[in-house]
């Protein structure tokens, strides 16, 4: 399909992430993408949540996504990726899903259009690179666990007071695709513990301490 037939939603996500481009420079650069590829219309839908778990987790995204199975809109646009999705299972379930229904995924920043044949390519080595890269950041964690603990005989990483089925959490959701940083976020809006005598508040670095020491147990065997 054309640009200039394409009826696009333009999705625009507040967040409490400092690191966030704003409403209103997400809405400048998907007007600015509108004139300058000729779409044939934008209506903007802006999600003012802090956060959610998931996709299905907007209300307004969810509502774009049934606009769009219906037919009402040939197409879904962000200006930045991260607005959409940081999880690269949902990103590619999003892709599954836009594919069967008919309709295009538009990512600005990453120059991303599945309305063409180039785009629809594009998205899937995207998708299929950034699932790459975290297995080889795995495999590179388990092998220097492994050599480490072949030369001194010690296994590496200092105790936590993380509980068990937490860390087990942990593990599935940034196996399941989610970063670090999403898995924190969600961590302090649940409000889940990190063990007595910890800070309550999750970070980055919570997160990747409880994922590199199940790289050294797997590694271990």
């Amino acid at each position: 399909m054309e640009s200039t037939e394409l009826r696009v939603l333009g999705y625009v996500r507040a967040s409490t992430d400092k690191q966030a481009i704003s409403p209103a420079v997400q809405t400048e650069q998907l007007r600015s993408s509108a004139e300058l590829l000729g779409w044939r219309s934008l209506e903007l839908r802006r999600e003012d949540a802090a956060s959610a778990k998931s996709l299905e987790g907007r209300p307004v995204l969810a509502a774009a996504l049934e606009d769009l199975r219906a037919g009402r809109a040939d197409a879904l646009a962000v200006a930045k990726l991260d607005r959409l999705s940081r999880s690269t299972a949902d990103f590619a379930g999003l892709l599954d899903r836009a594919e069967r229904e008919g309709w295009a995924v538009i990512c600005l920043d990453l120059g991303v259009d599945t309305s063409s044949n180039a785009g629809r390519f594009a998205s899937e080595v995207t998708a299929a690179a950034a699932a790459l890269e975290r297995r080889l950041i795995s495999q590179r964690t388990r092998e220097a666990m492994a050599r480490i603990r072949e030369t001194t005989g010690k296994h590496m990483g200092r105790p936590t007071r993380i509980p068990a089925e937490v860390e087990a959490r942990i593990v599935a959701l940034y196996d399941a695709g989610s970063s670090a940083s999403a898995i924190a976020r969600q961590f302090n809006d649940e409000g889940v513990p990190k063990g007595e005598g910890s800070s309550p508040l999750w970070n980055h670095s919570h997160v990747m301490a409880a994922v590199r020491r199940a790289e050294v147990r797997r590694a271990a065997g």
